[in-house]
C-alpha cells in the first residue's frame, strides 16, 4: 500500500455487508484503508454492483474518482491478487 501512499489519493472500501462483518475482514486481511457500509445498498445499486435492493451480496469493482470529482474509469471485473497494482499504474498513468 505504500507506492498508492506516495500517489496522494485516498482509497475506500464499499460493502453490502454490516460492520461486524467489515471489521472482521479488515483484521483478517490487513487494511489499511477504511471499508464503508452499504447495507441500504445505495452505492452499489447506483454503480450497477447490486443488481437488486435485497441482494445479500455485490460484485467486486473498482470505481476511480479524480481529484475533480468525476468517474476517471470504473472496473467491473476485478483480479483481487493484482488490483493493488493495477490501481498503482492507472493513477500513475493520469500524471
Amino acid at each position: 500500500m505504500s507506492r498508492i501512499e506516495n500517489l496522494d489519493i485516498q482509497v475506500f472500501g464499499v460493502s453490502v455487508q454490516d460492520a461486524k462483518s467489515h471489521r472482521k475482514f479488515i483484521d483478517r486481511n490487513n487494511l489499511n484503508f477504511p471499508l464503508l457500509v452499504d447495507a441500504g445498498r445505495n452505492l452499489s445499486l447506483l454503480f450497477g454492483a447490486a443488481n437488486k435492493k435485497n441482494s445479500l451480496t455485490s460484485s467486486r469493482m473498482a470505481i476511480y474518482i479524480d481529484k475533480a470529482g468525476k468517474i476517471a474509469n470504473i472496473e467491473r471485473k476485478l483480479n483481487t491478487k493484482a488490483h493493488g497494482v493495477e490501481l498503482v499504474r492507472f493513477f500513475q498513468s493520469l500524471n
